[in-house]
């Protein structure tokens, strides 16, 4: 009788969620070797993000409308020439809702000496566009050396934005114009 009553007693085992026979088992998140190397590539490029195509990817450029020359990404003074920032981006192949923030903020100096800021933000929307040659944002700023409002020193931002919101690290420029030259 009190063996009977120590089975009666006894704890009930333990679920078996691993055990082919449990209808419950969940299967194995572990994938395949075969498998694991079909989808490397996929995320590696997923977990890159949005980034410049190459070296010369993002920066400032001589011309109007486009890169006629790639100058950098922190060329200093700007000759007399039309200029522009631009950029060709790697964008991932899978998913959707990419982007990119852009900003500029520059401190302009009148011919009278005072200061006055001038900044700009704009988000843009990027997609895969295929192996051969990257997304492409040109002109995201025009920049006029010397500007006739007069000198300009100026910090430039893109920001890589994922689908979930999360920005990526950010690529930053600069450069300067010079004062006009008085009349």
């Amino acid at each position: 009788m009190l063996a009977l009553l120590a089975i009666a007693c006894a704890p009930e085992p333990e679920p078996c969620p691993d055990c082919p026979s449990c209808p419950d088992a969940a299967p194995s998140g572990d994938l395949e070797g075969w498998e694991a190397a079909l989808l490397q590539p996929s995320l590696d490029d997923l977990r890159a993000g949005v980034r410049p195509w190459d070296d010369q990817g993002f920066g400032v450029c001589m011309g109007d409308r486009e890169c006629d020359a790639f100058v950098g990404l922190h060329p200093g003074e700007l000759d007399t020439e039309e200029h522009l920032i631009q950029a060709e981006l790697a964008v991932p192949q899978l998913g959707e809702g990419w982007q990119v923030k852009f900003e500029v903020a520059c401190e302009v100096t009148l011919p009278s000496g005072s200061t006055k800021p001038v900044d700009h933000e704009k988000i843009y929307d990027v997609t895969y566009t295929g192996p051969q040659r990257g997304y492409r944002l040109m002109p995201l700023w025009r920049i006029q050396s010397p500007h006739p409002q007069g000198s300009r020193d100026c910090q430039y931002r893109l920001t890589p934005l994922r689908p979930d919101g999360t920005e990526g690290t950010a690529i930053e420029g600069s450069y300067k114009t010079p004062m006009p030259e008085a009349e």
